[in-house]
């Protein structure tokens, strides 16, 4: 990618330092693991406390949820598209009410924590280990990216003209989370392929049997 950073299939080089891909993706999918069961979190204390899916609104004059409900974390919005684009509910709430972002976390918390397993505790993992985290991730991104294109006016005019410090650190929020799962989606792929490459080389079969 760069001087300072290097991804190989197997080895990622930091600054000339060598990481096994395999800590690398256990070390990412438990931060993104603890913004998925955080996000998921805030479902099940709404539903407890408010009988909604997920009580999420920025008008106070409206809404006694409290802070925790306030943020949308598995998109790392933490008031962001309020300021942006003055939204009274998180962007999920504007899609299905909530329903399919409580569904998305729980998938994803699935998906995450069979990864984090298998970086840990199988030597010589299958390949379609990895590929409930390789769906989920890419899909993850892509949204990332969508939110960014349609708020990407709005973004570069509060960067290029900066009035508002708190504005600005929201944005800082939202580009670190969503950097970091790039970054996470493009080193899983490595590890990915150096493990498909690892299995094929073992058994002389592809990765899936049916295509045998």
């Amino acid at each position: 990618m760069c001087r300072w950073l290097r991804v190989e299939d197997e080895t990622t080089f930091i600054c000339g330092l060598g990481i096994r891909n395999r800590w690398l993706v256990a070390f990412f999918a438990s931060l993104q693991l603890l913004v998925a069961a955080v996000s998921f979190a805030q479902h099940v204390y709404s539903v407890i406390n408010f009988k909604k899916i997920f009580m999420c609104s920025f008008n106070e004059s409206i809404s006694d949820s409290g802070q925790f409900l306030q943020h949308d974390v598995i998109i790392f919005d933490f008031g962001l598209f309020n300021e942006l684009i003055k939204v009274d509910e998180c962007i999920a709430n504007y899609l299905d009410g909530g329903y399919m972002r409580c569904l998305w976390c729980l998938g994803q918390v699935f998906a995450l924590a069979l990864t984090i397993g298998t970086c840990a505790f199988v030597a010589k993992p299958h390949p379609l280990l990895l590929w409930p985290a390789l769906i989920m991730q890419n899909a993850y991104c892509f949204g990332l990216v969508i939110l960014t294109i349609a708020t990407a006016d709005k973004l570069l005019v509060a960067i290029v003209h900066p009035m508002n410090a708190h504005l600005n650190l929201l944005i800082f929020y939202f580009a670190v989370g969503t950097c970091m799962n790039h970054l996470f989606d493009y080193i899983l792929w490595h590890y990915y392929w150096h493990e498909e490459f690892q299995y094929i080389g073992r058994t002389g079969k592809h990765v899936i049997p049916f295509w045998v």
